[in-house]
């Protein structure tokens, strides 16, 4: 995977990761973090900051929680459908680092909470600023939770996409004529 591992270490842009349940996202947004030399924000809506394995995050430097937590709490922003919540830290952030490395988990959880058109405004919005900064952005997503048409429509908000399976990993970049082709074991 060598040449996947350099790929993510000098590539920008956004890419959404289509990943099914238990893919085993946690340890590759650990590795791409690993693989850059900026710092990376994970936008935890999936799972709240208590139950994130922060050992397998060694590489990501700070968290947005916008999860609801178990004892029916909220992390640090209300919901993950204050989408204005969740973009200042965000912002703030792109804004402070050199070669910033976003992750949002997950996509999916954001059109559970929030309206699918303020979604994609403020998806829009974020890839545009990761590009300006020169930064990477990984935008989970589960393609069978939503209809076929919502997974197109967002499609178009990114500059490639990212297959992730258990043991290997596919990347479709239409921007970059060095992407890795084909499945890579991880």
């Amino acid at each position: 995977m060598a040449d996947v591992d350099e790929w993510f270490a000098d590539v920008g842009g956004s890419y959404v990761v289509y990943a099914p349940p238990l893919a085993g996202t946690t340890p590759f947004v650990d590795a791409v973090g690993g693989s850059r030399d900026g710092e990376t924000l994970l936008v935890a809506g999936r799972q709240g900051l208590e139950r994130l394995p922060r050992a397998a995050l060694s590489n990501v430097s700070s968290v947005v929680d916008c999860s609801p937590t178990e004892s029916g709490g909220t992390g640090s922003i209300a919901s993950p459908a204050d989408l204005t919540g969740v973009s200042m830290p965000v912002s703030e952030f792109l804004r402070s680092v050199e070669e910033p490395t976003l992750v949002v988990d997950s996509v999916t959880t954001l059109l559970y909470y929030a309206d699918e058109a303020a979604v994609f405004r403020f998806l829009s919005v974020l890839t545009a600023h990761i590009r300006r900064q020169g930064g990477l952005g990984l935008f989970l997503m589960t393609p069978p939770a939503h209809e076929e048409q919502t997974v197109h429509t967002f499609a178009q908000v990114f500059d490639g996409r990212i297959d992730l399976e258990r043991d290997r990993l596919r990347v479709d970049a239409d921007a970059t004529d060095d992407a890795p082709e084909g499945w890579h074991d991880r």
